[in-house]
């Protein structure tokens, strides 16, 4: 395996079939062998830009002995299904988030893949932003003191033309669920990655104010992690034209603040930011990116995350982002949707 290519295949044609595919093009030491999706003409597309083949179905594609990986990029509520289905063929699997839209089926992925031998990978990329690893760093090292407060806002925007292009949008069965389980479990990922802590207690309202769907386009949610340190959550989907999201940790010596892509202040009462942050001024305009269209990222989180699954599968080690990191924030997402059911608070699963 150190010697040769890691053989891929990519089960999904959208829009996270395409990041994958060019991740793995990018990627010295990988290879797209073929794609399946359930639309047929969106799979020759895939395949024929990436000198690929189709295979028929998903049944077909995980009996090809020239495959060593699977990279799962459909409806999130497919996700557990043909992840377990790739592991007991011996697949690795890296799976597009979320990991799951049920923690029983997250679990199911993760044991199925224990089970086999096989690496699980989550694509939750923004843990890969040299960056926001340097943030992880410092406040790991005590930059901003103790921890109290960590804040996400994510004022995006998605047309009920988004929601109406693919049946499967906006729906609980195969979304999971609107503004956190979608778009904004990202941010959930990296706020409780930068914090390094549990989050032990959820309050939630959520509401569905701007378009015909059955899931939330606006959140509302308080949190408690296990050292004390409150945080706060607001998402949208309806906040035209799309706007930028914001996750900010502060503590008791200071604070960092991420607008989009970007660092935009880094402020602390002692130990200065290290000297290779890229810090944009707090007053310079950030690009909406994301806020204001699904394609609005760029391809590279996606490449770095490649680039440590095949590392990962050459090295015998664990991703970046396991299974067990990514059950993180989707147990917190699912938790935010249990109290806005019950109206009480809510321990995560």
């Amino acid at each position: 395996m150190s010697d040769t290519a890691i053989r891929f295949g990519i089960i999904g044609a959208g829009v996270a079939g395409r990041y994958h595919a060019q991740a793995i093009a990018q990627t010295p030491g990988a290879r797209l062998m073929a794609v399946c999706a359930g639309h047929p003409e969106r799979a020759t597309a895939l395949a024929d830009a990436f000198n690929a083949r189709v295979e028929p179905d998903v049944a077909a594609l995980l009996a090809c002995d020239d495959i060593d990986a699977v990279c799962i990029c459909t409806p999130s509520g497919q996700h557990a299904e043909q992840g377990i289905a790739a592991a007991k063929a011996g697949k690795h699997v890296l799976v597009e988030k979320p990991l799951a839209i049920t923690l029983a089926d997250a679990d199911a992925l993760i044991d199925a893949c224990r089970t086999a031998g096989v690496h699980l990978g989550v694509a939750l990329q923004r843990r890969t932003d040299p960056d926001f690893c340097a943030a992880r760093e410092a406040i790991a090292a005590g930059a901003l003191g103790r921890l109290i407060l960590g804040v996400i806002t994510i004022p995006y925007l998605r047309t009920q033309k988004y929601y109406d292009s693919a049946a499967w949008r906006g729906t609980w069965t195969l979304d999971g669920g609107g503004a956190l389980m979608n778009q904004g479990i990202h941010l959930v990922d990296l706020l409780i990655w930068l914090m390094d802590d549990e989050v032990v207690e959820v309050q939630a309202r959520t509401a569905t104010l701007a378009h015909t769907i059955e899931v939330e386009d606006c959140a509302g949610a308080t949190l408690c992690f296990a050292s004390g340190a409150l945080g706060a959550i607001a998402a949208t989907t309806a906040a035209a034209p799309g706007f930028p999201h914001r996750v900010e940790v502060y503590g008791t010596q200071g604070g960092i603040q991420i607008e989009g892509e970007t660092i935009v202040r880094w402020e602390t009462t002692g130990r200065p930011p290290p000297a290779s942050l890229h810090i944009t001024s707090g007053s310079g305009r950030q690009e909406a990116g994301a806020g204001a269209h699904p394609t609005g990222i760029s391809a590279i989180g996606h490449t770095r995350i490649m680039e440590d699954f095949v590392a990962a599968i050459r090295e015998r080690r664990q991703p970046l982002v396991s299974g067990s990191e990514a059950r993180r924030a989707l147990a917190v997402v699912l938790a935010i949707y249990e109290s806005a059911r019950e109206g009480k608070p809510v321990r995560p699963g």
